[in-house]
């Protein structure tokens, strides 16, 4: 069988004090992994416009999870589904948008960049959806999780925006490695200077600061560091943890 590459988005699932989306989206990235039903590509947080009428739990962000099965995606809807069902949280939203090969990228990417700069509204997400061939559900309340849901798959289809929250060895990460090292053990496709926009050597030693996020950049993940300014031989990530970041 042939294997297809899908991105997942999912919002408004979470409710303050209980659980947030990131953590649903990591979740479900994990059980996908350990019921061997695909292989996890990586979550990523993406920001929308977060104007004084856009109600969310924290700053407004969707999530996006990108993965590679052999299975229909009809398969794949329905799993997404019964997995978010299972964890409704009373007065939540939720929305889920899975994009295929078969979705219009450009078009629901248009959606995500829309989103991040003005408030939409759900027939703006059941119309965009529909004109990109992306599925879009909405599961309880009143549904407007569609349409952070629909943003995050084609922010994150469109391959330039967003932090990667887990890919393979990031959250394991703590302390100093080299540039090597840290290769070796994640997923990263680059570790960059974000001056020069050189690869790090291999030796090059890094202070991870505990919190190594990589940016979504050219598709994949990007980590970009700059040099320390108290030690010109230590480099430190550009991206740092703030009170919203997990």
């Amino acid at each position: 069988m042939t294997t297809e590459r899908y991105v997942l988005g999912l919002d408004d699932t979470g409710a303050p004090e209980t659980r947030d989306t990131s953590k649903l989206a990591r979740e479900f990235a994990d059980l996908v992994e350990q019921d061997g039903f695909a292989a996890t590509l990586g979550v990523t947080r993406h920001r929308l416009w977060d104007g004084p009428k856009v109600p969310a739990t924290s700053k407004n962000t969707t999530l996006a999870v990108e993965f590679e099965t052999e299975r229909s995606i009809f398969d794949v809807e329905d799993y997404a589904v019964d997995f978010v069902r299972a964890r409704l949280i009373e007065g939540t939203n939720p929305g889920v948008a899975l994009l295929s090969r078969h979705s219009d990228m450009p078009h629901a990417l248009a959606f995500g960049r829309r989103a991040q700069q003005e408030l939409l509204k759900l027939a703006d997400a059941e119309r965009y959806a529909s004109e990109a061939n992306v599925r879009l559900r909405g599961l309880a309340g009143t549904r407007n999780g569609m349409i952070g849901a629909l943003a995050a798959a084609g922010l994150r289809a469109g391959g330039k925006d967003g932090l990667y929250i887990a890919l393979r060895g990031i959250r394991e990460l703590s302390g100093r490695h080299t540039a090597g090292a840290i290769r070796d053990t994640t997923a990263l496709d680059h570790i960059i200077d974000e001056e020069t926009g050189e690869e790090l050597d291999m030796d090059d030693m890094i202070d991870t600061l505990d919190w190594v996020r990589p940016r979504v950049a050219d598709g994949g993940p990007v980590l970009y560091m700059r040099r320390s300014p108290d030690d010109r031989k230590l480099w430190l990530p550009v991206e740092r943890r703030t009170p919203v970041e997990g």
